[in-house]
């Protein structure tokens, strides 16, 4: 038995029966899958083989230091079946690439991209009847590393867990409709210099005030600025473009994730659609038509990118109780964006990246 096997307590965690799934109203988690897929490393860094176990609640020892100081880290991924019946997942290597440099931070055991790619291809295939029908939804992916040896120090882990679970999803936004979000001034997101850049699961607890508060505003989310408070960071859990007079300016920071979404957004923009595109800090006078730039006025489109929200357009900024309407309608370019970055995913669309990986 491995050591990830005899983590797990198999049968703790009921899979969600097919008779209570309507795929027609997925939402965004409540369906559990049957399996979980994993492995374990000491402090030597060597992961075990990959085990697929059915699906249950992992022990760890209360001084785990993903428990105490926060060692974890994840990553987020779609599995999308085509109309062909295929099921494909999106650019598994970046996905790899971005877990391996928070491990290196969080000085967490690096899983390979060999390893990587295994764990999330086999625990896709054994949970593969439920990737949602073409169009309904998708089989979000959810690789985890934490640090779970025994620690009173705040010192790191010698054993790393590495595993992965998966749930079908709708949409985690309202899709091709418009959203509505606040300018968030009383809070940031991250430090200048501290791990903004991480997807780390200690970056989105933070936003959880915040939020709800905005929600409760009747706003879908917040747009969190830089410390200075000039440039705009990140939508909440996603990356934040503009689209204006032609040109697709994309918010960089040192202290915001890099997007995969984000990155391949930039790229079908300037390789398919011959499209300027203006990867840097952005300021929000920019975004808004405030400041230096009141004579160009807001922004043509505006949208926030991610694996979960792949790309959702804005009507609608607050900014200090003022809104600011980018207007009624999705824009055509992120309509097209939109179109041609599920139709990758998918296989509507050749993929001339090499991004995809069909599940056999």
């Amino acid at each position: 038995m491995s050591r990830f096997e005899s983590m797990v307590q198999s049968g703790t965690i009921v899979p969600t029966a097919f008779s209570e799934i309507d795929w027609d109203k997925l939402g965004f988690g409540g369906i559990i899958t049957p399996f979980i897929g994993g492995s374990v490393a000491s402090s030597d860094g060597i992961f075990e083989p990959i085990t697929i176990v059915p699906n249950g609640n992992i022990s760890i020892p209360p001084l785990a230091c993903c428990l105490n100081y926060g060692q974890e880290l994840f990553e987020g991924m779609k599995a999308n079946r085509g109309p062909d019946g295929r099921i494909r997942l999106f650019r598994i290597d970046a996905n790899a690439a971005r877990m391996a440099k928070g491990a290196a931070r969080f000085m967490l055991a690096d899983p390979s991209e060999a390893l990587y790619r295994e764990a999330v291809i086999e625990t896709v295939k054994a949970n593969s009847d439920y990737v949602p029908p073409c169009g309904k939804g998708a089989l979000y992916v959810r690789p985890i590393l934490a640090g779970t040896g025994m620690t009173l120090n705040p010192a790191p882990s010698d054993t790393t867990v590495f595993l992965v679970t998966t749930v079908p999803v709708g949409m985690h936004y309202k899709g091709s409709s418009m959203v509505s979000i606040k300018v968030e001034t009383d809070f940031q997101r991250a430090a200048a210099k501290g791990t903004g850049w991480v997807k780390a699961a200690g970056n989105y607890a933070p936003c959880f005030l915040p939020t709800h508060e905005a929600k409760h505003q009747g706003f879908d989310d917040l747009l969190f600025l830089n410390q200075t408070g000039t440039h705009v960071e990140e939508v909440g859990t996603a990356n934040f473009a503009i689209m204006k007079h032609g040109v697709l300016y994309v918010a960089d920071s040192p202290s915001i994730l890099p997007g995969i979404t984000r990155d391949s957004v930039m790229r079908i923009a300037r390789e398919l659609l011959n499209i300027e595109v203006v990867f840097a800090p952005l300021e929000l006078d920019r975004v808004l038509g405030l400041g230096k730039f009141a004579g160009e006025g807001p922004a043509d489109e505006a949208f926030f990118t991610g694996t979960a929200a792949i790309i959702s357009p804005i009507s609608n900024i607050n900014y200090r109780g003022k809104d600011y309407f980018l207007g009624e309608d999705v824009g055509p370019f992120a309509t097209k964006l939109r179109e041609l970055l599920l139709g990758i995913q998918t296989g509507v669309i050749p993929d001339s990246f090499g991004w995809v990986t069909i599940v056999e």
